[in-house]
């Protein structure tokens, strides 16, 4: 008999059909709680019985196992137990599928054909969102959301905030001066920059807006899954979210001890380290998660004027939750978050330029030349500094015009004769850029 893909056969060997009655007699059994698809694949290495579950509906599902000395018809009812999911027995063997109405068994055929109809329902994967504050499956949600769980946000190589733009469509970021960034979907955001001013993109971590954040410089780690949403969402988030919402969710403390650690290396000196354990306190009654991330690497570009690697990163996060789950009515989750940056990452490091020169004459009318005091003289406000000009070319290694930077004209006045023969003063005069990306010019580290 053929089966669709999805549809998995625990099998001991190449063991035939046995009934039930045949295998009625009692087993010792040590079935570990934890994911179902895991404990039904042990339940049929050990009893030879053949089960026909879709493999995907079942993964992600906790059961609580099953030890003792069972039969084993009660070893399967202990591992799917609280499950939502229950058995019964056809020709083909037993089929275990989500718990519904007993009713008289149909015919083979007919079996056959249902189990084609989960099969192709479950091999969509469901992801639950929460964003639209009641969970429902992302394909019913009616909003423009695009939902990320940790492992694809692992594989994918989405470290943090900036990546998100190589999965979700419509939206850009970009890192604005000082400690602010702005996020864009579907073209609308805020460039403003003031700390009086709301981002049309809200971020917010477990449905909880924040204005002020770390979202340029940290890095997802132990999380649940993150949620973009695209189009205003004022009326759950408020007045910032003009553009849409940017929500993560962090992991949450369950009733099983867990633990994770991974490390990284790399060139640069790259090292992230990255652990989790989950803690049961109290049966479900209280539970606690700790998790962490450390990140340290040296710069990709070198300041040739100091001769120091820049844009590096040095940073640690911590995150500690508590969940107290005191009667079945009431559940109370607190959180708290700690991150840490001291390194010298640059917002941006080389900026290409062709010199736009001062010019001469507009519409065959001379300028006039160029003289003392420098902020009078009207044709240095005709320069832009630099002009436009192909990426490729050499000419997009060359410097700003210094003339048209006003701040610099102190250092020409005739002070000395050395001083009165530079004059007007140009400080990038006679001067161009390295044509390595990664090599820059700056008087200080950032």
């Amino acid at each position: 008999m053929n089966i669709s893909r999805g549809l998995k056969l625990a099998l001991a060997g190449g063991a035939s059909l046995i009934a039930l009655a045949a295998a009625a007699h009692a087993d010792e059994f040590d079935i570990p709680g934890g994911n179902l698809n895991v404990a039904l694949n042990a339940y049929g290495k050990q009893t030879g019985i053949q089960l026909i579950y879709s493999e995907v509906a079942v993964n992600g599902v906790h059961t609580r196992g099953a030890k003792g000395n069972l039969s084993v018809a009660d070893a399967l009812s202990h591992i799917l137990a609280g499950t939502g999911f229950s058995s019964h027995r056809e020709a083909a063997g037993i089929v275990v599928g989500p718990n519904m109405p007993e009713a008289k068994a149909p015919a083979p055929a007919t079996r056959v054909a249902e189990l084609a109809q989960v099969h192709a329902a479950a091999s969509v994967e469901t992801v639950v969102v929460t964003s639209s504050k009641i969970k429902g499956d992302i394909q019913t949600v009616p909003i423009a959301i695009t939902a990320l769980s940790q492992e694809q946000l692992t594989s994918r190589q989405i470290a943090g905030g900036p990546d998100l733009v190589k999965e979700v469509p419509n939206l850009t970021f970009t890192k604005t001066n000082f400690s602010g960034y702005s996020i864009q979907i579907r073209g609308i955001g805020t460039q403003a920059i003031s700390v009086t001013t709301d981002p049309a993109v809200a971020v917010a971590l477990n449905d909880i807006p924040f204005i002020r954040n770390h979202f340029f410089e940290q890095e997802f780690f132990d999380v649940n899954q993150v949620e973009v949403l695209r189009g205003p969402q004022g009326t759950l988030y408020g007045r910032n979210a003009t553009a849409g919402v940017v929500n993560v969710i962090s992991a949450k403390p369950t009733d099983q001890f867990e633990a994770m650690l991974s490390a990284d290396w790399g060139n640069y000196t790259n090292r992230r380290y990255e652990g989790m354990v989950n803690i049961p306190i109290v049966d479900d009654r209280a539970d606690l998660r700790i998790a962490g991330e450390w990140t340290k690497r040296d710069g990709y570009t070198t300041n040739e004027i100091t001769g120091s690697p820049i844009d590096g990163r040095d940073l640690w996060s911590t995150r500690v939750t508590l969940a107290l789950k005191p009667t079945s009515q009431l559940q109370v989750t607190a959180l708290w978050e700690h991150f840490q940056e001291d390194d010298d990452r640059l917002r941006t490091s080389k900026q290409l330029c062709e010199t736009d020169p001062v010019p001469t004459e507009i519409g065959g009318i001379p300028m006039p030349a160029i003289g003392a005091p420098l902020a009078y003289a009207s044709a240095v406000y005709l320069s832009q500094g630099c002009r436009p000009t192909s990426l490729y070319s050499p000419s997009a290694f060359e410097v700003p015009n210094g003339l048209t930077l006003p701040y610099y004209e102190p250092l020409g006045f005739n002070f000395t004769p050395v001083m009165a023969s530079t004059f007007p003063f140009d400080p990038y005069a006679n001067t161009t850029q390295s044509r390595n990306l990664r090599v820059i010019e700056s008087q200080i580290d950032p």
